[in-house]
Parts: structure tokens; C-alpha cells; sequence
């Protein structure tokens, strides 16, 4: 009975102790590891993570317009380049890049409209980490990468230069690669 006792008695101290309780698993972390190990058999840990910015939709909707209006200005100029140079082709490939882009533009304008009242929700968080992904014998380092992931913890881009990091950002905007008709970045 003594016995029993202390068993119960050490099982609770146990359940109550910090180090003995089962952690629960860091949502950032399997979001990130997820992204990372694409569904193969391996592992992911975080060493070191640090929120370095914030993007809502409206100024995420700014650069991709932005982007939009200077692939116009580039596919205009390539274009009045090439006719005036009597390359018919060439300029063709442009006039339907121009087109593309004119109905790109509309449809992020609509995408902008439909979430008219979202726009100063954030759309998207800028993170740098550290940490490391083991993949049968293969280990990979992450030492100060950077990652942009919606509040929903979905990853949307990872770069190893911050400069980078924002080209994939359109993809937080429901509908934008529906829009663009691809899964790579315009830009």
C-alpha cells in the first residue's frame, strides 16, 4: 500500500512539474518544418526565431500593383522598341505580355474590392530563423534565413537575403495566383 502511495504521489509531482510534462508542439515550428521538409521523412528544429515585420493586405495590394504597372512600362517600351525596329514577333510577344498585364491589373483591382473591408488586416508576418532540418543522412543548416508566413501559419516565402523575401508575397492575397493563372512570382 506504502508502495502504491509513493507511486501516486511521485506520478503527481510528476504531472505537475514542468519538465515532466509532455510539450506541446510549437505551431511556428511544425508549420515551418512542414514547409521545409515537404512531406519527406525527416525532422525540423528551431533553434531561434525573431518577428522582424508585419505586411498588411493594403500595402501588399500597393507593391503588386506596382510590380504590374512597371512590367506595363517595361512590356510598352520592348514593345514600341520592336515595332519601330520591324520585328514583328518580337513585338507581338510583347503586345500580348501588355495585355496579360492591363487584365492582371483589373482582376487584382477586383481582388481589392471583394476584400475592401480586410485591408488593414495583416496579411503576412517577416521572420528570421535559425534552426535545421535532418533528412535520413542529409543535415541542412538555417542560420539567419528569413520567412514570411500568414497569421494561419502558412509559409509563403523563405529567402536567405531579406531583399527577396517580399517576391512571393502576392500569394498571401486569396485569389492572386488564381489570377496570375501560375505559381511562380511575376516579378
Amino acid at each position: 500500500m506504502k508502495f502504491i502511495r509513493n507511486v501516486l504521489i511521485l506520478s503527481l509531482l510528476c504531472i505537475l512539474a514542468p519538465g515532466c510534462r509532455e510539450q506541446e508542439p510549437d505551431p511556428f515550428q511544425e508549420a515551418l518544418g512542414a514547409f521545409l521538409l515537404q512531406e519527406q521523412e525527416g525532422s525540423f528544429q528551431l533553434f531561434r526565431i525573431e518577428k522582424i515585420d508585419s505586411t498588411t493586405f493594403r500595402t501588399e495590394f500597393e507593391r503588386r500593383q506596382h510590380v504590374l504597372q512597371r512590367k506595363m512600362e517595361e512590356e510598352t517600351v520592348l514593345y514600341g522598341t520592336y515595332t519601330m525596329e520591324r520585328m514583328p514577333k518580337n513585338a507581338q510577344r510583347h503586345w500580348e505580355a501588355i495585355k496579360t498585364t492591363e487584365k492582371a491589373l483589373k482582376g487584382l483591382d477586383s481582388l481589392r474590392t471583394a476584400m475592401e473591408g480586410r485591408l488593414d488586416e495583416i496579411a503576412y508576418y517577416d521572420y528570421t530563423f535559425s534552426g535545421q532540418t535532418v533528412i535520413g543522412d542529409e543535415t541542412t543548416n538555417y542560420l539567419g534565413t528569413y520567412t514570411s508566413m500568414t497569421p494561419a501559419l502558412e509559409v509563403i516565402a523563405l529567402s536567405s537575403e531579406r531583399r527577396d523575401l517580399h517576391k512571393s508575397g502576392g500569394r498571401a492575397i486569396p485569389g492572386y495566383v488564381q489570377l496570375l493563372g501560375v505559381d511562380s512570382e511575376e516579378e
